[in-house]
């Protein structure tokens, strides 16, 4: 598994970014966007502690050099102790309900297989298309 992982945001759209760790060992996530714009979070804990820093929000732009949308790339390396980092395996996944959406992307440092040391979600709200307010006033 690579230590990279790659979303695709919406364009032209709030995107809510949280990261946690699930790990006693130090936890360092570098989200770097399409535009280069490098955001780097570290922390420990368990129990899906918030990384310091880590829920903040971007707006995407009206435009990407992808067709699949406003590219991300997401990489975690873990401490165990000694202050070197060293990669961690990541994998990402996606869900919608109705009109919300998330992606995750979670991360293992090669301890104990559980694959929550570092998490990271994306979530974004899609508005349905609006209705034609001359049609609500007809009756």
């Amino acid at each position: 598994m690579p230590d990279t992982v790659t979303v695709y945001l919406p364009l032209n759209t709030w995107v809510h970014i949280q990261a946690y760790t699930n790990a006693l060992f130090d936890q360092q996530v570098t989200i770097t966007q399409e535009n280069g714009t490098v955001t780097v979070l570290t922390g420990s804990g368990e129990h899906d502690a918030p990384m310091p820093n880590g829920n903040f929000g971007i707006t995407t732009p009206n435009q990407s050099s992808s067709q699949l949308g406003y590219r991300v790339t997401v990489q975690v390396q873990s401490s165990q102790g000694s202050g070197q980092y060293q990669p961690s395996q990541v994998f990402s996944g996606s869900c919608g309900v109705m009109y919300y959406s998330l992606v995750l992307v979670v991360s293992e440092d090669y301890v104990d297989n559980d694959w929550n040391d570092a998490v990271v979600q994306f979530t974004w709200w899609t508005p349905p298309q609006f209705r034609n307010v001359a049609d609500l006033h007809k009756g």
